[in-house]
């Protein structure tokens, strides 16, 4: 993830590797389920993706992104996205790197790492985040027991047309 967002400037050398079941919505949207592992818990966030124009052309208005775009993806395995958005009256760029496995691809990184100073985003705004329940610096094993908050896999029932990504 990179970004010049102060509050994510502000937090992230102590953010978690989040989760999101995305699912394709009528009209071309998606429906996004969010969950941010924390020391203080899990955080849930449900969001809709509403289609702009052409395919992976987004906004989602309950969250200030004024526009998301799907800018790399090999469609199986990885998606890079770009993020314009406001966040407490200030206006900020995002990149993100969605993976289907909590360990991306090199393609998938190098896709990330192509992209992120296209839009001015410098190196030292870009951070890789740890796995979930793995402690910021930490080379352990991750702690917590799935990839939904401490959700066991086995207890997961993935809708058709879902997608997991970390």
């Amino acid at each position: 993830m990179v970004s010049d967002c102060k509050v994510f400037l502000g937090k992230k050398d102590h953010l978690l590797m989040s989760t999101r079941a995305i699912r394709a919505t009528v009209g071309g949207g998606l429906s996004v389920h969010m969950e941010f592992p924390g020391a203080d818990g899990c955080k849930q966030v449900d969001a809709e993706y509403l289609k702009v124009g052409s395919e992976g052309h987004f906004r989602v208005p309950a969250l200030g992104y004024l526009d998301v775009r799907v800018v790399d993806t090999d469609y199986s395995s990885f998606a890079v996205i770009y993020i314009y958005k406001e966040l407490e009256g200030a206006l900020s760029t995002m990149v993100q790197l969605y993976s289907r496995t909590p360990d991306a691809s090199p393609q998938a990184v190098k896709a990330l790492q192509d992209f992120y100073p296209t839009v001015g985003l410098p190196d030292d705004m870009m951070v890789l985040l740890p796995k979930s329940g793995t402690p910021p610096g930490s080379t352990s094993a991750p702690t917590g027991s799935g990839p939904l908050c401490g959700r066991r896999e086995e207890e997961e029932a993935q809708a058709p047309g879902e997608r997991r990504m970390s």
